[in-house]
């Protein structure tokens, strides 16, 4: 099972500053660790006391009590995203805003497989799927814990443009699950070792 949660990122930590990317002060940060504690604790039945949050060799942070749950989290400049499980270790997630201003045709030439960007300009340069393929491409990543460690043009997710659903393959990664879920303002991918499928519940 993976419990997920989506929240608006204002009504977290406050009022986005007007920027491209959001930078938080540390007052917002604190707020946002102790909102990341609550959910943690929601879907545990741990007290927030009783949570044990450390870091991995690559920063992605895991749980030490309980260990028998993981954690990945993702927050865009207005979205926050966090997915729980407590039958998968590796688990990642990434949460993107829409609308957010960035320049896709160059960032794409950087990071998207071959194949990724045949279908992308078949599809005459369709936002959602640039979506698609970049929160899928991080979420598969940080599932693996190694973060932006790796030269993204090698790792072909093979997103359809319908399909909000797969695998993805890759000889330094292994295989991995993916979904997407496209919401009104976002879009968002949950990744995961693909030996099982596992169903999503909101909280």
């Amino acid at each position: 099972m993976i419990y997920l949660h989506v929240q608006s990122l204002d009504q977290i930590v406050g009022e986005a500053p007007t920027m491209a990317r959001r930078h938080m002060d540390e007052s917002q940060r604190a707020e946002l660790r102790l909102y990341q504690r609550s959910l943690i604790a929601q879907v545990t039945g741990h007290t927030t006391e009783q949570l044990q949050i450390e870091a991995n060799d690559f920063g992605k942070p895991i749980l030490k009590i309980p260990k028998q749950f993981q954690f990945n989290q993702s927050h865009s400049q207005h979205s926050y995203a966090m997915a729980i499980s407590d039958e998968i270790a590796n688990i990642g997630v990434d949460i993107e805003d829409l609308n957010r201003q960035v320049r896709l045709e160059a960032l794409a030439k950087h990071a998207f497989h071959p194949e990724e960007m045949k279908v992308w300009q078949a599809l005459n340069y369709d936002r959602a799927f640039w979506f698609k393929v970049w929160t899928i491409k991080e979420a598969v990543l940080k599932a693996h814990g190694m973060g932006i460690r790796l030269s993204l043009n090698t790792l072909n997710t093979k997103a359809h443009p319908t399909w909000d659903f797969g695998v993805v393959e890759h000889e330094l990664l292994g295989s991995f699950y993916y979904q997407n879920i496209v919401m009104s303002n976002a879009m968002l991918a949950v990744a995961y070792p693909s030996h099982s499928i596992q169903t999503i519940q909101w909280f």
